[in-house]
């Protein structure tokens, strides 16, 4: 199986990669290509999040662990079989600093030698936000408003609106509202 992802990033928008690993590839291969393609030299622990298709993260795969099993111990195809399944990678959990990534193609039958970058458009963020970078204000953000801001643009709302009125109720339809994934509980 040919695993074709798609990795974008919040902070550049104009920038898109796609890569392509075998599914027998491990996570810690996925992690290599990403470094050495995008001119990385990493100096912490990293992760990779599974996701939900409101990238909620349901799983994590970690660099070093004693509770979970690593990205050299996980194989691709373990977790990622089918097309427009998520995954965030924290490239700089540190700072709080991750891409986004999707399963955009999977192909039977087709083989690679080696992981490759089918192709890259713009310039990826870098690794490390730079002091002088830091005394400005950031894009960067928390890894709960890089998923609110994930689920508003999944549900097409969007938060940047000038005439966003949240005492506004008119366009309110209960009828519309979705109740799946809440629970009620009493205590």
């Amino acid at each position: 199986m040919l695993l074709t992802l798609t990795v974008a990033s919040t902070e550049v928008e104009d920038f898109v990669a796609e890569l392509q690993l075998e599914g027998h590839s491990t996570f810690a291969e996925l992690h290599r290509l990403m470094h050495r393609a995008f001119g990385w030299q990493p100096s912490q622990p990293t992760m990779f999040y599974i996701c939900d298709h409101r990238w909620r993260p349901e799983r994590v795969v970690p660099e070093v662990s004693e509770e979970h099993d690593t990205m050299s111990e996980v194989e691709l195809g373990d977790l990622l079989e089918d097309e427009g399944q998520r995954m965030q990678y924290m490239f700089n959990p540190e700072e709080r600093r991750g891409l986004l990534i999707e399963v955009s193609g999977v192909s039977f039958g087709k083989h690679l030698d080696e992981p490759r970058v089918r192709r890259q458009h713009g310039t990826p963020p870098p690794y490390s936000i730079s002091e002088e970078e830091e005394e400005e204000p950031q894009a960067t953000m928390s890894n709960a408003d890089l998923l609110a801001q994930l689920n508003a643009q999944a549900l097409g709302l969007d938060d940047n609106e000038e005439d966003y009125d949240p005492e506004d109720t008119d366009d309110f339809d209960s009828n519309e509202l979705d109740m799946e994934g809440y629970e009620v509980s009493e205590y």
